[in-house]
């Protein structure tokens, strides 16, 4: 299985203008943890992310919630070209300690991939564990 097959597309966007405040709504309402920031001129092109954790800390740190989301957004964006393996987008994720990645494709915003999406399909943890074996054992003997 590839990024492809599991994000969630079409992701959802919001602009560099898009308030902190509004932002918070859009992840509650639709009931994400991530947007993707984009320039209203070139959608396809993400600029940022702002995560659920991203408003709790400007929540914390007493950040103006009509600050513009392009202020706090997280950049640049860690992103997984859709042809990758979900064991790459696993490791991405743990690499960079992050819950989200964002899909591109051919350089275009495609998608967002959550570690629920990763963990609640059958076939992509039988993926991801094939992968953790085969690591394991090494490479194959000539």
């Amino acid at each position: 299985m590839n990024a492809e097959t599991l994000a969630r597309k079409p992701p959802i966007t919001v602009s560099t203008k898009t308030t902190l405040k509004e932002v918070a709504k859009t992840l509650a309402e639709r009931k994400i943890g991530i947007v993707v920031v984009v320039d209203e001129k070139a959608p396809q092109n993400p600029l940022g992310v702002i995560s659920e954790r991203d408003i709790v800390r400007a929540i914390a740190t007493g950040v103006d919630l009509n600050t513009p989301a392009e202020k706090y957004m997280t950049s640049p964006v860690i992103t997984v070209e859709a042809s990758e393996p979900l064991w790459k987008v696993a490791e991405v994720m743990r690499t960079h300690n992050i819950r989200h990645v964002v899909v591109t494709k051919g350089g275009k915003l495609y998608g967002v991939i959550s570690i629920r999406d990763l963990i609640g399909e059958e076939s992509t943890l039988r993926s991801l564990i094939e992968y953790g074996e085969a690591e394991e054992r090494g490479p194959a003997a000539d």
